[in-house]
């Protein structure tokens, strides 16, 4: 049943291919093929498609999902991301190490935060925090960057939405962990992350930078300072950096 319905959503993104409307060739940080379908077109598409499949199982849905992020399209492992953020209670039940499978077939920004950044709130991380903590941590060390990146930006919402410790303490060990290196793919996240933690966490956020000024990259203080002092959101993310 799962290969029925990924020919149905292969077949569907073909059928609404865009003219280079989407982003750039590249610029995206991967080499996979694109059907240039712009991000709100890509999230209506699927809402279209659960609202037509609601009886779809468990399995059927997670072996779809799998099937979409090894596809061939960039368009592809955009929508699975899209299901991902519209089934709530199949995340529910997720287990956080699927992501880590997943993130085996993404690469750059754009594919890693597409499934990283906004699927996972803060009272799903929480809810089963030790499991999740330990995949993070994990991520942080990996030696494929991508998991590098998903080890800040996962956090991202969660931070933004409450105050908690262990969030913090996470945030902040990741941080110190990646901070030397180069990549803008890291850089740019660790930007994100600390102008995402002000909300919360304004003050450590405070402390945190200038205390350790010298050895992040340049670029997350020149940001994050700037938030600090304006309120405004100089880039968040990459899309938008």
């Amino acid at each position: 049943m799962a290969k029925k319905y990924y020919k149905e959503v292969v077949d569907l993104l073909i059928s609404n291919k865009g003219q280079r409307s989407g982003l750039v060739d590249g610029y995206g940080g991967n080499s996979d093929p694109s059907l240039h379908i712009k991000i709100p077109v890509l999230k209506n598409l699927a809402k279209k498609f659960l609202s037509s499949h609601k009886d779809i199982s468990d399995v059927d849905f997670s072996s779809l999902l799998d099937k979409l992020f090894s596809g061939k399209y960039d368009d592809e492992k955009g929508f699975a991301s899209k299901l991902l953020s519209l089934n709530h209670q199949y995340r529910l039940k997720l287990h956080p190490n699927k992501i880590n499978q997943w993130l085996n077939t993404l690469s750059g920004w754009a594919q890693v935060d597409c499934l990283c950044q906004s699927n996972f709130s803060s009272k799903e991380l929480l809810a089963n925090w030790k499991t999740w903590k330990k995949l993070i941590e994990k991520f942080s060390s990996d030696k494929n960057i991508n998991k590098r990146r998903a080890s800040l930006v996962l956090l991202i919402r969660s931070l933004r939405e409450v105050n908690n410790s262990d969030l913090e303490n996470l945030a902040f060990k990741n941080i110190d962990k990646l901070k030397q290196e180069k990549d803008i793919l890291i850089t740019k996240a660790i930007s994100w992350l600390l102008r995402e933690m002000i909300k919360q966490y304004r003050g450590s956020v405070r402390d945190y930078l200038d205390v350790n000024t010298d050895s992040l990259p340049k670029i997350a203080v020149r940001e994050t300072r700037k938030k600090l002092e304006t309120g405004k959101k100089s880039g968040e993310g990459f899309i938008r950096g």
